[in-house]
């Protein structure tokens, strides 16, 4: 069995990772398994200790009698027509689905189960894994693989950069220089992410684009293109300029129900595929 890692098992240990797909493998087969090759990452051994990465293939070579246990969630009518009505784009290879405000990506922290979920059962396939995340509050365009073959080409387009993801963002208060970029270093911690001018140990570099749309004297509507995908990175970035996200709890007022940070533009070179979604308009109220 063959599994390209995502998001959702970002820095989890690969032992965990194989005891929560293998319920069925006792322990010490598990550990077994690493010491004489039956688990490999990216065609190698692997000690059990290892923490996966975005992009990693984990191989795992244990006999049929002892399959992947696979529990699909049993969708509502709502849920389906949910998941059907918020697909943009889809070939055989690939969806594109635009995400409201308030849905999570992943099961965990309190949900039992997120889009991922959601969408393994509604094409019945195990395989099924989105290749890049937006948080919880954050709306607009995520991209799923609907095979390992296709997320191993999306997420190989991801690390050369020819993958194309453009955000409209509203922050509070006036930005008048038309184009701008931002470049630090980030650090997640358990709960937030902090952030650095300059390198700093277990840090990453982050880097993003920025154009400005539009102005008045509270709030400006922005355009972020991420040439790094950290954690938080377009949040994190825009608060310490002093230039929070409109809506975020974490690192600004929070005072708006909703985030006001909106993944409008997915380019795939590979595919063709270029979708543009237009301002939201909740976006354009504030700036009248």
């Amino acid at each position: 069995m063959e599994y390209i890692i995502d998001h959702e098992y970002l820095e989890v240990r690969i032992d965990k990772f194989i005891r929560k797909k293998y319920p069925l493998v006792q322990l010490s087969e598990i550990f077994k398994g690493f010491r004489i090759g039956k688990i490999k990452i990216n065609g190698k051994k692997t000690k059990e200790n290892y923490r996966l990465k975005v992009g990693d293939i984990v191989k795992v070579y244990f006999g049929d009698e002892k399959k992947e246990v696979i529990n699909f969630v049993e969708l509502l009518s709502n849920e389906k027509a949910i998941l059907a009505e918020g697909i943009v784009f889809e070939n055989e290879d690939l969806i594109i689905f635009y995400k409201k405000s308030n849905m999570v990506m992943h099961k965990g922290s309190g949900h039992p189960y997120g889009l991922a979920e959601m969408f393994k059962s509604y094409y019945r396939n195990n395989h099924f894994n989105f290749v890049n995340r937006i948080d919880k509050d954050t709306s607009g365009l995520v991209i799923g693989a609907k095979s390992l073959e296709a997320g191993r080409k999306l997420s190989e387009e991801m690390q050369k950069r020819n993958l194309i993801k453009k955000y409209y963002i509203l922050v509070e208060g006036r930005i008048s220089k038309k184009k701008f970029y931002l470049e630090s270093y980030l650090k997640k911690e358990e709960t937030h992410v902090n952030f650095y001018d300059k390198e700093q140990k277990n840090a990453k570099r982050a880097l993003t684009y920025f154009e400005t749309v539009k102005y008045n004297d509270k709030y400006s509507l922005l355009i972020g293109e991420l040439e790094t995908g950290r954690t938080h990175q377009l949040r994190v970035q825009l608060s310490h300029m002093g230039y929070p996200i409109v809506g975020d709890k974490k690192y600004g007022s929070g005072i708006e129900k909703e985030m006001y940070l909106f993944s409008y533009f997915v380019k795939i070179p590979l595919y063709e595929i270029e979708i543009e979604m237009p301002i939201p308009k909740k976006f354009l109220e504030k700036l009248k």
